[in-house]
């Protein structure tokens, strides 16, 4: 799910403090609050009825937290200066001149340029590779070229007809109008915009700020808690 469009109609750069593109998918949004709605569910039925089910209440605790953390948190942020990637675990900050590419083949990867000797690979949680979108956007485009072709070739037999006749300016080929990124799927449309972004900013590699990854306590701790806690349900502690 595009949010934003990186680029400007007039071609002109984005200001870095111009609200960034926000990459999530409808999929990954939609199966996180199944998941937390469920767990809730779950965790209110089993933990707080008339009969208490320990392992019951904690699975749905468990459900709560993975929708949370696996399916409505991770994102992946394209400001005008660096790239903010939003995993379960980690929060990962690159500024564009240390981008050396960006990729979209089994999954979404961003590499660094290599520093002190070594490059870093980092994938993007929030933008799934779907093979099977990918297929469908191939079948439309390639239907769509088939049909300005088709259009193209009628136009012409219809301007010779003209001319035949003394007329002019028949035989004229259509213009396709519509924007390439839109038959395109999630994951490549995402990588042409990052690249986009890529290209406009401006800022000198030795001026760009350090590549930042943190890890982020506030979803790994309650997923780690979740567990241990289903864990010491299932062995009988409560």
């Amino acid at each position: 799910m595009r949010l934003k469009s990186p680029t400007s109609t007039d071609d002109t750069a984005l200001s870095p403090a111009e609200k960034p593109t926000s990459y999530r998918t409808a999929g990954s949004l939609g199966t996180g609050a199944l998941l937390v709605v469920f767990g809730a569910i779950f965790l209110v039925a089993f933990g707080l009825g008339s009969e208490k089910h320990p392992v019951g209440a904690m699975i749905g605790l468990v459900m709560l937290v993975a929708g949370f953390v696996g399916g409505i948190y991770p994102a992946a942020f394209s400001y005008g200066e660096h790239l903010l990637i939003r995993n379960p675990f980690r929060r990962i900050e690159i500024a564009w001149p240390r981008v050396e590419s960006i990729t979209a083949r089994l999954s979404t990867v961003v590499q660094t340029v290599p520093a002190e000797g070594r490059a870093h690979k980092f994938t993007i949680w929030a933008i799934p590779v779907s093979m099977h979108e990918r297929r469908k956007a191939d079948r439309a485009a390639a239907k769509k070229v088939r049909q300005v072709r088709a259009e193209a070739s009628q136009a012409n037999r219809g301007g010779t007809a003209g001319r035949g006749l003394g007329g002019a300016g028949y035989g004229r080929p259509p213009r396709v109008r519509e924007d390439p990124l839109e038959t395109m799927a999630f994951a490549d449309q995402a990588v042409v915009e990052m690249k986009d972004r890529q290209r406009a900013c401006s800022t000198p590699a030795e001026q760009s700020a350090p590549t930042k990854v943190l890890w982020t306590w506030y979803t790994l701790a309650p997923f780690v808690l979740s567990i241990g806690l289903l864990v010491a349900a299932v062995a009988g502690a409560f």
